[in-house]
């Protein structure tokens, strides 16, 4: 009677959660991929030996990650 392949999920309820992985997921990425741009191409290519471009590369992701997950949130249906 309670065969889980029989129940079916309300699509309305599932999207919502999609779209906040999809913002954590960008909230992780941003920062992984600007500071690896900075640490592996742009300081050595400035000559930085300390890694100051990756830094602000990462601070910058994390904005970038923050202002996305903002605007997702605000977008969900309350």
């Amino acid at each position: 009677m309670n065969d889980p392949k029989q129940r079916k999920e309300d699509p309305s309820n599932t999207q919502p959660m999609l779209r906040l992985a999809s913002a954590g997921f960008e909230l992780a990425s941003f920062p992984l991929i600007l500071g690896a741009i900075g640490y592996y191409w742009l300081d050595p290519w400035m000559g930085y030996e300390t890694p100051f471009i990756a830094i602000a590369g990462v601070l910058v992701g994390f904005c970038l990650g923050f202002y996305r997950l903002i605007l997702m949130v605000n977008q969900l249906p309350s």
